[in-house]
């Protein structure tokens, strides 16, 4: 079975504070994406973009021999700061760390080999139009993790909600698409979130999925013609919120190379965040103890 996953994005030296902890540590979605893959069992290539001085970030990653490193002068900075109601605001620094077509070719990645290509940008000034082009005329299935597109920054260095500029052009080489609720009405210019107008949506930019978290409420998988509701798997206790969207594109990724059905894939990827919220970092649960949880719910 062909299933090994490309993931590109910027790396992140992040500063996590919550109502009870301060503590710094790496972020960046395609460091989750990457580890979660990794625990999975999926074989999983890297691209990251990471500062020349933090260079010792990278052995946080659990296969470090898979991670292609392009060496910029600084590492993109967050600050995630969680209040009592897990609601998460956000500073940053962004440093003009584009990904190109040309730095993509350095590494001689041999795209054949490829299933899936996941592209996880922070800012809307990461990847360069003709990477994607480039990847998606290779035959590969691409998701885009939309929410460093729909970001802007002020003078404080406060993240700001920003709508999705030329979507057309943005989406052309998209298959899947991976955001929250608040994100898809951002994104989408939208009052209220319908099934038809998700559907429509879809048709327009020529899509396969959009794949949409809504917090406590679960997550929904549209395609052109279902829509499939998946309850919140509980965790037992919520630890860190970072990173937990990442953790669910990644995990329902991992699961579709094994089904067709959008709904096993689905609570898949929701019992691999219920576990990835009871521990700081990214997940570390055993694929094993996954497939035994799942096979209860699907019965």
């Amino acid at each position: 079975m062909k299933n090994k996953t490309l993931v590109i994005g910027p790396v992140t030296k992040d500063v996590i504070i919550t109502q009870d902890d301060k503590y710094n540590q790496i972020g960046g979605a395609v460091y989750y994406q990457t580890n979660t893959l990794n625990q999975l069992n999926i074989p999983t290539t890297s691209i990251i973009t990471i500062g020349k001085n933090d260079l010792e970030l990278v052995d946080n990653f659990t296969n470090t021999n898979n991670v292609k490193k392009i060496i910029t002068d600084n590492t993109m900075e967050y600050i995630n700061i969680y209040d009592e109601n897990n609601v998460r605001t956000q500073k940053a620094k962004w440093y003009n760390n584009l990904i190109t077509l040309e730095k993509f070719k350095e590494f001689n990645i041999n795209l054949n080999e490829y299933k899936t290509a996941i592209f996880s940008p922070l800012s809307p000034n990461d990847f360069s139009y003709e990477l994607i082009k480039h990847i998606k005329e290779h035959n590969l299935e691409t998701v885009l993790v939309i929410q460093g597109y729909l970001r802007k920054i002020n003078k404080n260095n406060d993240i700001q909600k920003n709508k999705l500029k030329n979507p057309k052009k943005l989406l052309k080489y998209i298959d899947i698409i991976s955001l929250d609720d608040n994100e898809m009405k951002i994104a989408f210019n939208l009052k209220e979130i319908s099934t038809p107008k998700v559907h429509e949506i879809i048709e327009k930019y020529n899509l396969k999925t959009i794949i949409m978290t809504k917090g406590e409420d679960g997550s929904v998988i549209y395609t052109k013609d279902n829509s499939v509701e998946i309850p919140i798997i509980k965790s037992e206790k919520q630890v860190d919120f970072t990173g937990l969207g990442d953790t669910y594109i990644a995990s329902y990724i991992a699961k579709k190379y094994d089904t067709d059905s959008n709904r096993i894939a689905a609570y898949f990827a929701s019992i691999v965040s219920s576990h990835k919220l009871e521990t700081k970092g990214p997940v570390k649960i055993n694929r094993n103890i996954v497939e035994k949880e799942l096979k209860k719910i699907i019965k």
